[in-house]
């Protein structure tokens, strides 16, 4: 059976096994020559050619779709929990604080909250250090590197370095810090 398609310049065709839109530039009797989304000219046998057709629809229905609240618990269950560790935001007033104490308390906060998610069983973590001068990422770093079912790695990058790190808990091999 041969199929007998006929295109048109300037017509927006398909490829089979392929993906991407294609405008059809010149026609030849075994190959049509098109360009895609990007400007590239490619040779494409008639036979792997196929007029492209819009698809319409009128109402979708989606099966087993979740309600509102369900979405919204499953929202919550998939977030990584998190914590801002810049003293600002853990303390109102700090001007009695010297660099040391401010440290340690970072930490100590620190610790609090990877315990609290390891009863939680959760397996991945969201610190909030900053990136300044990198003390506090290094104490964590070395905090979570004595430790047993541990790892650290960068979470994002900005301009200035890396200011937060992902912790990731192997719950089976994790203790309390």
């Amino acid at each position: 059976m041969v199929l007998k398609t006929t295109f048109s310049i300037g017509e927006q065709i398909s490829i089979l096994n392929e993906t991407g839109k294609y405008t059809v530039i010149s026609i030849h009797i075994t190959h049509v020559v098109v360009e895609d989304e990007h400007g590239f000219e490619q040779k494409v046998p008639l036979n792997l050619a196929v007029k492209a057709t819009a698809v319409k629809t009128t109402h979708i229905v989606l099966k087993d779709e979740l309600l509102d609240s369900d979405k919204r618990s499953l929202k919550n269950k998939m977030q990584i929990p998190s914590i801002d560790l810049h003293i600002e935001s853990l303390l109102e007033y700090d001007a009695k604080m010297n660099s040391f104490d401010k440290l340690n308390f970072q930490l100590r906060k620190f610790r609090e909250f990877v315990n609290t998610n390891l009863t939680k069983r959760k397996t991945k973590l969201l610190v909030i250090h900053g990136v300044g001068e990198g003390r506090l990422k290094n104490e964590i770093g070395a905090l979570i590197a004595r430790n047993d079912g541990y790892s650290m790695h960068d979470a994002n990058y900005s301009r200035g370095g890396v200011g937060a790190s992902y912790i990731e808990i192997v719950l089976s091999r994790a203790e309390p810090l």
